[in-house]
């Protein structure tokens, strides 16, 4: 595969390069207000994904860290506090979805075991009764 023309290079750190100080922007901004700090919160007001600020760093220990303050402050919720800080919209669906074929094949397992038991039942219900039948 051939490299990215010139052009098209400077193009993409451009973008990079304003995406960058549009999430810098965004944070200093929510700090600013004393909203609370998040991935999500700076994505939205800057205009970038969730993974943008994940995958750059600088950006994601600013943010981990204005974000921490706020942690120490009381009185001061952070938004999504529930979900670490690395976890993405993504891989908290995909959890969602693992633990409810969890809990249904919990529940499978809790038949099929109940069923297995009555099948022992009958089948030693059975073996006592071959036995008073056949001489010894």
């Amino acid at each position: 595969m051939s490299p990215l023309p010139e052009h098209l290079h400077q193009a993409a750190k451009g973008r990079t390069a304003d995406a960058d100080k549009r999430a810098r922007t965004a944070l200093a901004h929510i700090v600013g207000a004393g909203q609370p700090v998040s991935f999500t919160a700076v994505a939205r007001v800057a205009g970038v994904s969730t993974d943008f600020l994940y995958r750059h760093p600088e950006i994601r220990i600013l943010v981990e860290r204005h974000r921490a303050k706020a942690d120490r402050v009381p009185g001061v919720r952070q938004a999504d506090a529930e979900a670490p800080s690395s976890t993405s919209a993504a891989v908290r669906a995909l959890s969602a979805c693992l633990s409810q074929q969890q809990r249904a094949h919990r529940e499978e397992i809790a038949r099929l075991r109940k069923a297995l038991e009555v099948a022992h039942g009958e089948n030693l219900e059975l073996r006592r009764r071959l036995a008073r039948y056949e001489p010894e």
